[in-house]
């Protein structure tokens, strides 16, 4: 988010080549890491863990999609954006193992999340009327990133041992994000991030009740006393800017009094008659195989009479999209890929709660409980954002549920790293692909972010792509 701008026109194909670009630097490098253990007993574990099986599938199917979609540089476009999530899910998985290496990517997050924040509030500062969009030029893709990494930060807030200069700055960095979404004025990112915390909070305080039973009973209530004051204190400052900003922004106060009238809300009504209807017809006449990967906006105005010509945009924008991911992923992939979606997310939350609950404190099950909240907070944001049909949000919905992932992994013996099983000798395999990732850059990332990034005619059909790819 602070090095592309995703629903800037004129930076759409620097947004995806540096995405595109990250997905084979992961793809040379788990493969470079990877070595030659594929024995039965690992295959069987690795396919148990976490959501591990049903992503598998879900790419399984994203790629047969592709192969028979109409529109291949919209198909390849997509296939690109997924496979680099369900690579970067992979990656830290498997290879964030040490637990300093779970504490660098947890101050990475809350570093993003106060430099995101940082840009909304001076937005807000310079102009208090109009919503928080910081670089996305929408507010609706900055409420959905802000959302998700809102419990990722306030977990650390909460759940540090010690009271610590990186738990202050946690906790100052909370009351950042989440006055800097209510700033963003979306919806369901504020119904994601309510759910996150009511998650995180139970899970908090199951955690802690079976600590004490642990501990010494009063005297360990008694030392952990001084912890009371800093949440305290967030609450009251958090309502402080609250009040602020409710009486700075007229809009802010009219949004939240929105929820009691959705019946009557043009956006929530425009929506649903129009995106969710015609999407829903979408997939009643093509249940099983859907229209395929990535071609939603090509067929979408037929349906739902929104949107735009394919010749005017090379890629789907926020008006190409059905506002809802899983009905535009049962629209392409077809009911099964909904439902292999939905099973990621519903196996992760499953071991994920599970798990929680047999861990002893410490960063793992602090980063796990973070997961956790977020997944739940995209369950319920997805129903309604288009965010996510942009690789540079979802690519932190396959960050998190790596992070997830990697927390709920036994924890390997001296912290050592361990590697996905390969079935190819790394000797043949690592100079092959450092030679095949860069015979792809050039002829296919390189040419499919170049022509997404045209907006206007250029090469949109398959004939001109296919010759320009030679």
């Amino acid at each position: 988010p602070l090095v592309a701008v995703p629903l800037d026109a004129r930076l759409t194909g620097v947004a995806s080549l540096t995405y595109s670009s990250l997905a084979l630097l992961l793809a040379v490098m788990l493969v470079w890491r990877a070595q030659w253990n594929p024995s039965r007993e690992r295959v069987t574990a690795f396919l148990k863990t976490g959501a591990n099986a049903p992503v598998l599938l879900f790419a399984g199917l994203v790629l047969v999609s592709g192969v028979f979609a109409p529109n291949k540089l919209f198909a390849v476009s997509q296939i690109i954006q997924i496979m680099a999530g369900v690579l970067l899910y992979f990656v830290v998985a498997y290879q964030f193992r040490q637990s300093k290496h779970m504490s660098m990517l947890s101050d990475t997050l809350m570093f993003l999340a106060a430099a995101v924040s940082l840009v909304t509030m001076a937005q807000y500062a310079m102009d208090a009327a109009n919503r928080g969009t910081a670089l996305f030029g929408n507010q609706q893709p900055l409420g959905s990133l802000l959302m998700i990494l809102l419990p990722m930060v306030a977990v650390v807030a909460l759940s540090e041992k010690q009271l610590s200069g990186r738990q202050i700055a946690a906790q100052i960095i909370t009351v950042m994000t989440a006055g800097s979404l209510l700033l963003a004025q979306t919806r369901s990112a504020w119904i994601g991030a309510f759910a996150a915390l009511v998650m995180l909070a139970g899970l908090a305080l199951t955690t802690a009740a079976r600590d004490n039973k642990r501990a010494r009973g009063a005297q360990r209530l008694g030392a952990q006393k001084h912890k009371a004051v800093m949440p305290i204190m967030l609450a009251i400052v958090s309502l402080g800017f609250v009040g602020l900003m409710v009486s700075q922004n007229g809009g802010f106060a009219q949004r939240a009094a929105s929820f009691s009238s959705l019946n009557s809300d043009y956006t929530f009504q425009h929506r649903a008659q129009a995106y969710w209807t015609g999407t829903v017809k979408m997939i009643q006449e093509n249940p099983f195989g859907g229209v395929r990967i990535g071609q939603y906006p090509l067929v979408q105005k037929q349906y739902t009479g929104q949107g735009i010509e394919v010749s005017a945009s090379a890629t789907g924008s926020l008006a190409e999209n059905a506002h809802n991911f899983y009905l535009q992923t049962a629209a392409e992939l077809g009911i099964p890929g909904a439902i292999l979606f939905v099973a990621i997310l519903g196996v992760f939350l499953v071991n994920g709660i599970s798990r929680v609950n047999t861990m002893d404190a410490g960063i793992r099950r602090t980063l796990l409980m973070g997961s956790v909240a977020a997944i739940v907070a995209f369950s319920l944001d997805a129903l309604s954002s288009p965010a996510w049909q942009f690789g540079q949000v979802a690519m932190f919905f396959w960050l998190i549920l790596g992070a997830g992932v990697g927390c709920m992994r036994p924890r390997a013996k001296h912290e050592e790293e361990e590697a996905i099983p390969v079935l190819v000798k790394p000797r043949v395999m690592r100079p092959a692909i450092a030679v095949l990732a860069g015979i792809i850059f050039m002829t296919v990332v390189l040419p499919v972010t170049t022509l997404t990034a045209q907006a206007s005619n250029g090469y949109d059909d398959d004939d001109d792509w296919w010759k320009y790819l030679l």
